[in-house]
């Protein structure tokens, strides 16, 4: 289960030379850490920037987190195992813990987190499919949200697991949370009301969360157990005041390389209210991609295609 990250001290990041950052990115396709030039193309990324802009975009670009497909399943194995946690007794022994946990997956409903306005390519269904081709849970016990409410309303309270793989800011599955969805005979029925009239459990297991994403969840959300790989403190922001991507030298300046940069690549200016806003949806501003997909709150400098952009993440 997830604890709030505490703070720690962190030593000033040196100042890095182009060659340093490329050899480094270069050893991760190697290691097939990261994918090959066709999906990711740093040489090609830093073309887009101005010789006094350098600096900044191979800090940017050493600052990135990209996590391949093997390490995306593992931590979500991590993050749904450690939901057990929440369901162990101060004195279960293993095997009561073991059998308690083997009767909780077998019973669970699997379901996804959809966006704002739902759509088939919601990160969601791709982890849907994950609990079944990687974590072995039958496919009958997998199902869309709105099927889900319809089978708790017919048979009674079961434990519910909602699957995905980035929470930011937690708005996304707040949404999911509260929608109001017509069952049959044209009853309407959320996430949200249903946990007020019924004693079934809830739970949210994802591969990583921004912190603000979870306090979020925890105030909106209450009765749902949380769980992810990793946590994100507020300082993995670019934008945050005392980011720790940033050497303490270029950090003063980063916001407005990040502003200047994308609006010459004419990335939105929108406050934070647009997929694409130069500072992450919702202003997270974080340096994070997935093999499968980079989440919006990633500034969108490093996965822009147009206007002659060169993208950092190609494969997308």
């Amino acid at each position: 289960m997830s604890t709030t990250p505490i703070p720690v001290q962190i030593p000033s990041r040196p100042l890095l030379s182009q060659d340093e950052v490329l050899a480094k990115c270069a050893y991760f396709m190697r290691t097939q850490l990261w994918p090959r030039e066709t999906a990711i193309d740093p040489q090609g990324w830093l073309s887009n920037f101005h010789v006094s802009e350098l600096s900044h975009a191979v800090h940017l670009l050493n600052a990135v987190m990209y996590f391949a497909s093997p390490l995306v399943k593992e931590m979500f194995a991590s993050s749904f195992q450690s939901l057990s946690r929440s369901i162990a007794g101060s004195g279960d022994s293993l095997v009561t813990l073991q059998g308690s946990w083997r009767t909780l997956i077998a019973r669970s409903l699997i379901t996804y987190v959809t966006g704002e306005v739902e759509s088939p390519t919601d990160s969601g269904h791709i982890f849907a499919r994950l609990v079944r081709d990687y974590l072995g849970i039958p496919e009958t016990q997998i199902r869309a949200p709105k099927e889900v409410l319809q089978s708790l309303l017919d048979n009674g309270p079961r434990p519910v697991i909602f699957v995905d793989d980035f929470v930011g800011s937690g708005l996304q599955f707040a949404t999911t949370w509260n929608r109001q969805y017509s069952l049959n005979c044209g009853i309407m029925q959320s996430f949200k009301n249903l946990a007020a009239i019924q004693t079934a459990q809830f739970f949210y297991a994802s591969v990583m969360a921004t912190n603000d994403g979870f306090s979020l969840i925890r105030k909106a959300c209450p009765e749902v157990v949380l769980s992810t790989a990793h946590e994100l403190h507020p300082r993995y922001s670019l934008l945050h005041p005392e980011c720790f991507l940033w050497p303490d030298s270029l950090r003063p300046t980063a916001v407005d390389f990040l502003r200047t940069a994308s609006l010459r690549a004419g990335i939105p200016d929108s406050d934070g209210n647009h997929v694409d806003d130069w500072q992450g949806f919702h202003k997270l501003g974080l340096a994070i991609a997935f093999e499968h997909g980079t989440p919006d709150a990633t500034v969108a400098i490093l996965r822009w295609k147009s206007n002659g952009w060169h993208p950092l993440i190609v494969g997308q």
